[in-house]
């Protein structure tokens, strides 16, 4: 086998060698008779003239111009027809063996696009998103995308071909840039699809309607959210639910993945749990895996939040069943999310070794995924076990690591959690003015967004109140622990929210000195059991 990845030109009296193209790869198999000999004599008269470099591989003879800018001269001194033909022939070519290469399929598309062959460049070029997609080579992926869009765009307005073709580039593309917290692009790619696709399939506006409502839900748009769930929804009552797997599929993940986990982020428990209920039958003689994985998810979470995220055998029974069902799909991304909330559930039970075996797992996913959002959810949950040890150290690295990741992500709950985290850090520095100012901004952020579930103010609520007792602010103190015993918030061990209830009652009947006493004591209640 030889390879030459560059463009080798015409001007050196060797029309073969012109037909070797950047990324190609020329197998003996397909030069036959006397082209074999003459790219072999090609590449010898360029390596006496020390335009080539060979570069041994693995298997194979590898060929490099000495500096691109050679490679470059060569190529600008094709005429675009002959740049068309050459293409083409190393396109052909190189198709004969794309069974047996199929990561190749990125270097086909591009000599197709090249040489002129629409049809065969978007073939191959998306052939190559999807190889790179399932790989999670999320640049690559993105870009195969993008370069079969280019062509796709390129194609007559009347041709439903290119038009089909250009809607679902941009679906997969965009699912690949929400992946990758790249929210507002993948936006804009929705939309596109929507304004391409023909107001008479309601399949398809549905399916895309859904898959935008949901990218809103991650982005905390909720209004936005509502409007596209309510259009799929719309579309969908015209079409049968039961009449096929597809349908109904659309329908079960705007029902659950959208509705009833709308309503969950928005600490809506009573509506997330009745919009189950209605789907129900549906999943039961539809369901695919990955839809009982956001059933089970949205169930279990759904009494936890009403409970105020105290778990039970149940909750933690069916949380496993998402995750069950997440692994019987073979979606490693969902995976990773399964796994991450059954590390929550275990935290909330106070199993602090499990969650953070299984924290640590989500995280390793992430990172090799490319999933954004359960990175920095999977650091920021990690840091959370740190505080439950009191690990200083490691929540100090995990909160800068979480702080670098979620620069990109403008999403309040996370600037909310990774706040509360340098309050309670400066606690622990003895920076008791710091504390104050880090955690007021994290309440202002926290409150940024009312409808989201923000349970955890307790990180830098217990700072907060140990500041205030420091320089003699009792009211304020008892001011931020009531924050604690919010219904909205993880309801703490009961004698720990006892203590702080009680402190609150002694300063509004009048006894400053014991409510300060209390809350001293909650303080130190609260370091005892790992919340402080």
């Amino acid at each position: 086998m030889i390879v030459v990845a560059s463009v080798l030109g015409t001007q050196f009296q060797q029309p073969l060698l012109a037909t070797v193209l950047e990324g190609s790869v020329i197998e003996g198999s397909v030069l036959e008779g006397r082209d074999a000999p003459s790219l072999d004599q090609a590449v010898k008269e360029l390596l006496a003239r020390n335009l080539l470099r060979e570069a041994a591989g693995p298997g194979e003879v590898s060929f490099r111009f000495w500096h691109g800018l050679i490679q470059e001269a060569i190529y600008d001194g094709l005429l675009q027809g002959e740049r068309r033909q050459l293409h083409g022939r190393a396109a052909w070519a190189l198709e004969a063996n794309f069974a047996e290469r199929p990561e190749g399929a990125a270097v086909l598309g591009r000599h197709f696009a090249a040489a002129g062959e629409a049809e065969r460049a978007l073939r191959y070029l998306e052939i190559a998103g999807d190889h790179a997609t399932a790989a999670f080579a999320n640049d690559e992926a993105v870009s195969s995308f993008r370069a079969a869009l280019a062509i796709a765009d390129e194609q007559p307005a009347n041709s439903d071909a290119s038009t089909d073709a250009a809607i679902g580039l941009r679906a997969k593309l965009a699912n690949v840039l929400w992946r990758t917290g790249r929210r507002a692009q993948a936006r804009e790619a929705f939309q596109d699809a929507l304004i391409l696709a023909d107001s008479t399939d309601l399949f398809r506006r549905a399916q895309l309607l859904t898959r935008l409502g949901r990218l809103e839900i991650s982005e905390q748009r909720y209004e936005a959210a509502t409007d596209a769930l309510d259009q799929a929804e719309k579309l969908l009552a015209e079409l049968p639910v039961d009449s096929d797997d597809a349908t109904a599929d659309v329908w079960l993940e705007m029902m659950v993945d959208g509705r009833a986990d709308l309503h969950a982020v928005r600490n809506q428990p009573e509506q997330a749990l009745a919009t189950l209920e209605v789907a129900r039958s549906v999943l039961e003689t539809h369901g695919s895996p990955l839809r009982k994985f956001s059933f089970y998810h949205v169930l279990a979470v759904g009494r936890v939040l009403q409970n105020r995220y105290r778990v039970s055998d149940e909750d933690l029974a069916d949380i496993r069943k998402a995750a069950a069902a997440a692994a019987e799909g073979g979606e490693e991304k969902d995976v990773g999310y399964a796994t991450f909330f059954v590390a929550w559930f275990l935290s909330l039970r106070d199993d602090l070794s499990a969650a953070q075996e299984h924290l640590e797992a989500t995280l390793s996913m992430a990172e090799r995924i490319g999933e954004s959002l359960l990175l920095v959810e999977s650091l920021i949950g990690l840091a959370l076990l740190a505080i439950r040890r009191h690990d200083i150290d490691s929540v100090r690295a995990l909160t800068g690591r979480a702080e670098s990741v979620a620069e990109t992500m403008d999403i309040s709950r996370h600037r909310a959690r990774i706040g509360a985290c340098h309050a309670w850090l400066a606690w622990q520095d003895g920076r008791p003015e710091d504390t104050i100012r880090h955690a007021r901004q994290a309440a202002e952020q926290a409150d940024e967004d009312i409808h989201s579930a923000v349970p955890y103010r307790w990180i830098y609520l217990w700072p907060l109140v140990a500041a205030y007792l420091t320089g003699g602010q009792t009211g304020e103190a008892v001011s931020a622990a009531r924050r604690i015993l919010h219904p909205s918030q993880q309801l703490l061990p009961d004698q720990l929210m006892e203590l702080t209830g009680q402190a609150g009652q002694a300063w509004d009947q009048g006894h400053p000195e014991t409510a300060r006493d209390q809350l001293g004591a909650a303080l130190e209640l609260a370091r005892e059991l790992g919340y402080f």
